[in-house]
């Protein structure tokens, strides 16, 4: 009896191993008409020339697909909830922005591999002028890189060297090594769960109420995330990115050293 326990207790575990072992394909499906909601937390922390500035943004998301065409998919992506609160000089307010976004609509396309492109806000997105440079980054950045292709447990993908630019004038040149480091069983789905290394330079410009600046930096950042084959969506998300940046005043003088961190939390709630 005890050999015989012991025995299917083995045959489970190798047909667990078994299903764990398979290759996972690496890229996006979306299905016209289907939504899929999601909470995000971004926390940012900033330094500019000794002075300390925060902020924390909590929202609720509905991502729909509403047209699909070959490798190209339109998406909707609805503010259903949001919220936000400042930290600057020691003094906490409530950004009042953020709950101007809640019921408005963002529209973008994607393709397979999480390529993000024609960014356009929805009708009466009053606010988008002063939430583009984040919203837009966030956006890029919704759809980690895929690869396209099956990738065992151990190996990898990477992409290098993508160009970016930033609504507020800055210039990335970024590089990305994925890992996918184990499989883990959550909630019944078999999940990929993915290591994230990214670098990343900056230069370019920017506006800001105290004049041009040139910018000039670096950043480095570590994130995980959970792929769910079945679906092909990412179910969780989460890390953080570290970004220096020297901003030299476009008229001379001495360069402010600015210190920019953040950290991400997303999970797919349904």
């Amino acid at each position: 009896m005890v050999k015989r326990i012991v025995f299917t207790a083995a045959l489970l575990v190798a047909m667990a191993a078994t299903a764990f072992a398979a290759d996972v394909m690496f890229g996006y499906a979306f299905k016209q008409g289907a939504s899929q909601r999601y909470h995000l937390k971004i926390s940012t922390q900033m330094n500019m020339a000794g002075l300390d500035a925060s902020q924390v943004a909590d929202m609720t998301v509905k991502v729909t697909c509403s047209a699909a065409e070959k490798d190209a998919y339109t998406m909707s992506l609805l503010f259903e909830n949001v919220t936000a609160s400042n930290v600057l000089g020691g003094k906490s307010s409530v950004d009042p922005t953020a709950g101007k976004m809640t019921g408005k609509t963002v529209v973008f396309t994607v393709d397979s591999h999480g390529s993000v492109s024609n960014i356009t806000p929805g009708p009466g997105f009053d606010v988008w002028a002063q939430v583009q440079q984040v919203v837009e980054p966030t956006l890029k950045n919704w759809y980690v890189y895929m690869p396209g292709k099956a990738v065992a447990a151990g190996s990898g993908w990477k992409r290098e060297n993508y160009r970016d630019k930033s609504p507020s004038g800055a210039d990335y040149v970024t590089s990305e090594v994925f890992k996918f480091r184990e499989s883990r069983k959550e909630k019944g789905a078999d999940l990929a769960i993915v290591d994230q290394d990214v670098t990343t330079t900056v230069g370019g410009t920017t506006e800001t109420p105290m004049g041009t600046f040139k910018l000039s930096g670096t950043g480095k950042g570590k994130f995980e995330f959970a792929f769910d084959p079945a679906t092909r969506a990412i179910t969780t998300f989460s890390g953080n990115m570290e970004t220096l940046i020297d901003m030299t005043p476009q008229t001379g003088g001495t360069a402010m050293k600015t210190t920019v961190t953040n950290h991400i939390e997303r999970e797919l709630l349904d």
